[in-house]
């Protein structure tokens, strides 16, 4: 602009020094836009092309320019630009830049195409660009000591103020714009050497030209003589290295201090984390510990109880065997939720990826919960919406583990009314779903002041609550954790005295349906009148009907059906009350409804054979699905139920289809009873080793086909006894099980690991030792694990 517009201000900054030449605004005008579009901005491919093709420009007009300095050749720059015909103080050809001003663009525009050449071209840039600093910088001490030999070379051309001025601020830019690489990365680093750096590096330039500038101004004014001048530098020289030092020194103790109060923060801190994972892994064995002797004992209990409601009982007595098979489930549950909660503090819970069919997995939940819902005398019905998909991928044991944990607790705070379980699914992708769980009572209802305390550990809603019902409290936590590792949420809402209702949702993919087949429908033209009050049991029993195929007609006053015409109803289903047995007399001697079929759902309330005769059937509540499906089947449809059995469960034997020689490991006399009697029902005849070597010496002297180990024995222990059978027995080792009560996590695939065929927690439950000796049984002499020992 001063050339173009004439201005010597902007030409020469002071009157009578050397111009700023066209051509070297020029290359500054290309070094900057250069380094703006291709370091200082953010980089694109055509800015970095522009910002190259400058740099280039600028490297070539450098070039030339040293060139015609060493051959004395003109290529007509000087005039480029504008006709320069005086020469300023200190130039030797008219309109050309200096020479030291043509190399330090070469050291500027060497480094811009450096920066882009990775760590080690960022540190050689940065080197480049320090010496064309320190090069405007011997020319600025010319200037200031009029030493013409520091702004000149070959007694050529003078560099100008500002132009030196200008070299400053592209080094420093150039500097900057690779800050965390090369000598930038050290000097700028958040350590002592960057510190000190920082600190001294400015200092250390700007000081002694200070003094040197002072001392200069003295001599030449006759102030004082050489003598003193060069005192005078020592003495400011000595004084600013010794302010510098105890500066950087106080900084660097100022550091020390901060560092070793981090480092000692850092070892409390580790400190406390060791102690945490200690007291973690303590608390994670104690758990283990007390669950194995716990169970050892409740496998004593349980078994001799399920063997002996087997047997013939009175009333009485059964009663009395239920109820110790009850509290015996109950402290297992117990001891089950503490495991559990364990396992989810450790974060060692992980989640399983299975096909599973959704009804049968809510049919087990209503039915494992059947028996307490019979005797509060609670309706318990659930609803599968008919656009949910039969079958996903996921756990389902930790799904039913959740569902038992909400639906039992609504039966627990329900003291009359009904606990219903609604299922309904939507389409998120192809073949991904969320399944909303709805589960709701008419039971105790929870005080807003509790809710949020409800998924606390060991935390209920009321303390006279936790009196009367018991409970740990852990079973809402850990079925909130669940939810969230299968990527969900749960909620709750409750009204006081009127009931909550617990929603949870999950993601969850379909998978191919399974063996079992879909649910079958009622006849055509299945017309059914069905009496029941509730505030959503007839309408959610009504719905199931209507998904069998039949038409349902829903009243509430028994009496009422008296005064409508039969029309074409074919069944009438009535819930239990005071009336019935009257309603369905009536019915009996009534010729609209006499030939209607009566099906009664009740808890079990005991009538007479001829009040019974009342009715076509009658079912016990909580009906299962199955169950009621098959009697509106065989009584509509002429198709005969399957057949169903009553009173205590038996497992008929299996030995006669699965012939095998067994020997039970096991080293608690009551666990071996509980072992040998459970066995005996299934038809076999074990043998019996009280440790490890005992069973170790029994294999080498008969063959087996099945070995039921225990892991903790004296003299050898299970583990022992496997891998010296693995080793001693080869191919002819007979299939091992580890049976014991260590349930820590992921203990079935570590004994798996170590030379096991199968694993069975204690107490041990009949059909799982069925069904673990039917899947063995066909390898009687399957080969030893990869990895055994």
């Amino acid at each position: 602009m001063g050339w173009a517009l004439h201005i010597e201000f902007l030409k020469s900054v002071l009157p009578g020094y050397v111009t700023m030449k066209a051509n070297t605004a020029f290359c500054f005008v290309l070094c900057g836009t250069s380094l703006l579009l291709g370091y200082l901005s953010r980089p694109r491919a055509w800015k970095k092309a522009c910002s190259s093709i400058l740099a280039i420009v600028v490297f070539v007009i450098a070039s030339l320019t040293l060139l015609e300095y060493l051959t004395g050749i003109s290529f007509g720059l000087d005039q480029l630009f504008f006709s320069e015909s005086t020469r300023a103080p200190g130039t030797s050809s008219p309109g050309r830049m200096a020479p030291n001003t043509a190399f330090n663009f070469l050291l500027h525009v060497t480094a811009l195409v450096l920066l882009t050449r990775g760590r080690r071209g960022a540190l050689a840039a940065q080197i480049f660009s320090f010496i064309g600093l320190f090069i405007a910088l011997l020319a600025l001490i010319g200037y200031i000591f009029n030493a013409q030999v520091f702004t000149t070379i070959f007694s050529q051309t003078r560099m100008a103020l500002h132009t030196i001025a200008g070299f400053g601020l592209i080094g420093l830019g150039t500097l900057l714009a690779r800050p965390n690489k090369g000598l930038m990365a050290a000097i700028l680093a958040d350590s002592p050497g960057g510190l000190i750096a920082r600190r001294v590096i400015g200092p250390a330039i700007v000081l002694p030209i200070v003094f040197g500038w002072i001392t200069f101004k003295g001599l030449n004014q006759n102030y004082y003589d050489a003598g003193f001048a060069c005192s005078l530098i020592v003495l400011g020289s000595m004084a600013v290295i010794c302010v510098l030092t105890t500066w950087s020194i106080m900084a660097l103790n100022r550091i020390d201090l901060e560092r070793k109060r981090l480092s000692e923060e850092h070892l409390q801190a580790d400190v406390r984390e060791r102690g945490a994972l200690e007291a973690s892994r303590l608390k994670s064995e104690f758990v283990a510990n007390v669950s194995h002797e716990i169970r050892t004992p409740m496998n004593g209990v349980l078994g001799m109880t399920s063997l002996l409601l087997d047997t013939e009982l009175t009333a009485e007595q059964r009663e009395h065997i239920e109820t110790i098979r009850q509290s015996g489930d109950a402290l297992l549950n117990l001891v089950n939720e503490i495991l559990d909660f364990s396992k989810m503090e450790a974060g060692k819970i992980e989640l399983e990826n299975k096909p599973f069919a959704l009804a049968p997995c809510i049919d087990e939940v209503i039915n494992l919960l059947s028996l307490t819902a019979q005797r509060n005398k609670i309706n318990l019905i659930s609803f599968i919406h008919p656009d949910v998909p039969s079958s996903f991928l996921g756990d389902s044991a930790r799904l039913r583990q959740i569902l038992i944990n909400l639906v039992g607790n609504a039966i627990k705070f329900t003291d009359e009314g009904e606990v219903s379980l609604e299922i309904s699914a939507e389409r998120q992708d192809d073949n991904l779903y969320r399944l909303e769980f709805l589960v709701s009572d008419t039971g105790l209802g929870i005080s807003p002041d509790s809710l949020p305390l409800l998924f606390q550990p060991f935390q209920q809603a009321d303390a006279s609550a936790t009196r009367r019902h018991g409970g740990t409290g852990l079973g809402l936590t850990i079925s909130k954790r669940l939810v969230e590792l299968m990527g969900g949420e749960i909620t709750v809402s409750s009204i006081l005295s009127a009931g909550s209702i617990f929603r949870f949702g999950i993601l969850l993919p379909t998978s191919a349906p399974e063996t079992e087949g879909a649910d079958g429908r009622l006849s055509r033209n299945c017309r059914i009148v069905l009496i029941a009050k509730g505030r959503k049991y007839p309408s959610l029993l009504k719905r199931q009907l209507e998904v069998w195929g039949a038409e349902v007609l829903t009243i509430t006053d028994p009496m009422a059906i008296l005064q409508m015409e039969k029309g074409s109803y074919n069944l009438v289903i009535m819930d239990y009350e005071s009336s019935s047995v009257a309603l369905a007399a009536q019915m009996q001697f009534d010729p609209d409804w006499s030939s209607v079929p009566r099906v009664l759902l009740d808890f079990g309330q005991p009538l007479s054979d001829e009040r019974a005769a009342l009715f076509k059937k009658r079912l016990t509540k909580p009906v299962k699905r199955t169950h009621l499906q098959a009697i509106l089947i065989e009584l509509i449809g002429g198709k005969p139920s399957a057949q169903r059995i009553t009173g205590p469960v038996g497992l008929p034997p299996i030995a006669e289809k699965l012939p095998l020689r067994i020997l039970l490991a096991e080293d608690n006399r009551i666990n071996q009873k509980v072992g040998l009697a459970l066995l005996a029902r299934l038809g076999y005849h074990a043998d019996v080793a009280a440790n490890g070597l005992e069973a170790l010496n029994a294999t080498l002297k008969q063959a087996y086909d099945l070995v039921l180990l225990d892991i903790q024995m004296p003299e050898m222990d299970g583990l022992e006894a496997a891998a010296a059978m693995r080793k001693k027995l080869g191919d002819k080792c007979p299939v091992l099980a580890a049976v014991t009560a260590n349930a820590f996590p992921g203990a079935r695939e570590e004994y798996l690991s170590k030379g096991f065929d199968d694993y069975l927690s204690k107490p041990l439950v009949p059909d799982a030792l069925r069904q673990m000796i039917s899947r063995l049984a066909k390898e009687k002499r399957r080969a030893p694990p990869t990895g055994s020992s």
